[in-house]
């Protein structure tokens, strides 16, 4: 393994598909991952900027600020993090889409995030929050994780997206990318709906032991946290959308082979 990866265990949240809940599932892992007691540093990879945001963030001004400042060499990690909630956080800004242009000609071998996140000392796992699409960045972040999970809706097109997706993900070995797929969470399910239903068993079929057994079911209250800038377990940790993630946290937890530390303030069953 390249000396430049990571000690630290990191964990890509993907999907080149937009709308299929990768930023809700990337700042609700974090949140209740910290919650259950492991120090996390949580990524803002997107110059959306959504994550940050719904940790209630405000993004860096300038160009030197948050992530972007981290990958163009102007800031050390340690002074682009910020506390939210319970986790730390590498916000990110729209400067961080400028990017993009040079990191895609740079040798994939070299990676500036993997390089950066080999100073994350004093944490137990990264989360890093992908762009919706397989560009400079998230190949970054596939480049620096040694996992990804990978949200997604239940729907015929989120299912032929999957398809696509797994395959590209299985042909970045050649380009020095082998993170391994760690799960897939199906986010916004209905039981009561035969399409989420045969989604469901798709996923099983061919996708196995890959699909998480937890289900992240539409819930109001994940769509309103974000505008308060609080996670799930934060805003209503009585909800549906708290339960959900609380069982997603604990069979993350066991599929990256961590284990519960006493002191944690705990999250909802």
């Amino acid at each position: 393994m390249d000396a430049t990866v990571p000690q630290t265990p990191c964990l890509a949240c993907l999907n080149h598909k937009g709308g299929v809940g990768k930023t809700t599932c990337s700042v609700n892992l974090a949140a209740g991952l910290a919650r259950l007691g492991w120090r996390i540093l949580a990524v803002d990879a997107d110059p959306q900027a959504h994550l940050s945001v719904s940790l209630g963030l405000t993004s860096p001004s300038g160009d030197n600020g948050g992530l972007a400042g981290v990958l163009t060499g102007r800031l050390p990690l340690d002074a682009a993090m910020a506390r939210a909630g319970s986790c730390m956080v590498v916000p990110a800004s729209a400067a961080l889409a400028a990017t993009e242009s040079p990191l895609a000609i740079e040798n994939p071998g070299n990676n500036r995030l993997r390089q950066a996140l080999a100073a994350a000392t004093g944490f137990d796992l990264v989360i890093i929050d992908c762009p919706p699409h397989l560009g400079p960045l998230a190949r970054q972040a596939l480049t620096a994780a040694s996992g990804v999970i990978v949200p997604m809706t239940p729907d015929f097109l989120a299912m032929q997206s999957l398809a696509w997706l797994m395959d590209t993900l299985a042909g970045l070995s050649a380009d020095h990318l082998a993170p391994t797929v760690v799960g897939i969470v199906l986010n916004r399910f209905s039981s009561q709906k035969r399409l989420h239903r045969e989604v469901q068993g798709a996923v099983a079929e061919h996708f196995p032991g890959l699909a998480f057994a937890g289900v992240i079911r539409e819930n109001i209250a994940l769509a309103e946290a974000p505008s308060f800038g609080q996670d799930i377990f934060q805003y209503a940790p009585r909800s549906a959308g708290a339960s959900d993630f609380a069982r997603v946290c604990r069979e993350a937890a066991a599929r990256l082979n961590l284990a519960p530390l006493p002191g944690a303030s705990g999250i909802a069953r």
